[in-house]
């Protein structure tokens, strides 16, 4: 059922590499597994100019504050030893510092569609619509009666305005704030159909799994048009948390089993001999068992691989009741977990979803021998999504 495919950037590269005198901008990804800084350089296929990643200290992967203060304070590091060529930066606000919710509106002539979401949104999260920066996306063609279902993405203007201050620290200068739904999207935004034309909404609903470290982003897409978003509270952190406490090892030990496993459940139980033949015989007496050799205890991921699956199922419901005709047809994996092979597999068997991976870098150029530190580009690199879709998104600032 999966079968493993290079994504492929939409046909609009070589436009954007064209209609941008200035270049692209430097993407700054602060992730929870690891800052990324990521540069491209302009051409009919635009190019991989520089790479920097930087891992995330396993003490810090459970402090979002301590995480991203600690980010901040190496990004200017991690800006001379990748010796980028631009101060030009667009950075994404984190999936866990963004709230990602389907709100129904009725929508009104004299307010608009942000500032009505942001009262909801202001009302569920008990604080002041106006300490929220709201981004809206309408879902066209949802059953949703006389109501307008709506896509919100709002984040607190205190963390943006954060963010925006720590480019400037780094002596960048800030041109876009983004979300990794959208950039995550940009970057695979010709997967969902590639080869089809027609509008963006005529192709098949597909789910994208952006399997990160600590959540999963999930997206329901029609062609290259977002019609779901929502983030899941699980990922590889709490499967290393979960294997953790089954072998009482250390995080980062367990990382390492987790990334050994020729199987994420333990194997069934041997089936107990038969107390008779067929004929009614007694049985055959079985040969003396060999002394068992002492082996640990195995590691077992089926609760959280079954959390994670229920909540994804949750998704594809939701979609179902918007568009009750259009069924999801498969699911595109990415983000830095996808590389583990089983994961994908058991989710889209548990889905029954035919599937394929994505690595955003396959498409992109080389020029020569690229900067890198802290990542091989030469590999498939699925965690990169996110930084790619930056790089080519517009700037808004």
């Amino acid at each position: 059922m999966f079968k493993p495919k290079l994504g492929k950037l939409n046909a609009s590269l070589r436009e954007l590499g064209s209609i941008r005198p200035a270049g692209f901008p430097l993407a700054v990804e602060f992730g929870v597994g690891s800052l990324k800084v990521l540069q491209l350089a302009p051409g009919d296929t635009p190019s991989i100019a520089a790479a920097v990643q930087f891992d995330t200290p396993d003490d810090l992967l459970d402090n979002p504050a301590k995480r991203l203060s600690y980010q901040i304070d190496a990004l200017p590091k991690l800006l001379k030893q990748g010796k980028f060529k631009t101060s030009r930066a667009v950075c994404c606000v984190p999936a866990g510092q963004m709230v990602c919710k389907h709100v129904q509106i009725v929508p009104s002539d004299e307010v608009s569609i942000e500032k009505l979401a942001a009262g909801q949104i202001g009302s569920q999260l008990n604080c002041d619509p106006a300490a929220l920066l709201v981004r809206c996306r309408t879902v066209q063609g949802a059953k949703s009666g006389s109501k307008r279902e709506v896509i919100c993405f709002a984040a607190a203007r205190d963390f943006v305005a954060r963010l925006m201050g720590a480019l400037k620290s780094a002596k960048l200068e800030p041109v876009g704030i983004h979300n990794e739904f959208l950039a995550d999207l940009r970057a695979i935004d010709a997967i969902a159909q590639p080869g089809q034309g027609g509008s963006e909404a005529d192709g098949a609903p597909t789910l994208v799994l952006d399997l990160g470290c600590g959540s999963t982003k999930a997206m329901i897409v029609h062609g290259t048009r977002l019609v779901f978003a929502r983030t899941i509270e699980l990922g590889a952190r709490h499967m290393d948390e979960t294997i953790a406490h089954q072998l009482r090892c250390t995080i980062p030990e367990a990382r390492q089993v987790r990334l050994g496993m020729q199987r994420l459940t333990p194997r069934p139980a041997p089936v107990a001999a038969a107390t008779q033949n067929s004929d009614g015989s007694p049985p055959t007496p079985a040969p003396a068992a060999q002394p068992a050799r002492p082996v640990g205890p195995e590691p077992d991921l089926s609760e959280p691989m079954e959390i994670l699956a229920d909540e994804t199922s949750m998704c594809l419901r939701y979609h179902r009741a918007l568009f009750p005709d259009r069924p999801v047809e498969k699911v595109v994996f990415l983000g830095g977990e996808s590389r583990q092979r089983l994961v994908c597999e058991h989710l889209a068997r548990s889905l029954r979803l035919a599937a394929q991976s994505v690595d955003p870098l396959a498409r992109l150029a080389r020029s020569g021998k690229v900067p890198c530190e802290g990542v091989d580009v030469s590999a498939p690199q699925p965690g990169w999504a996110t930084a790619v879709g930056m790089c080519l998104s517009p700037t808004d600032l």
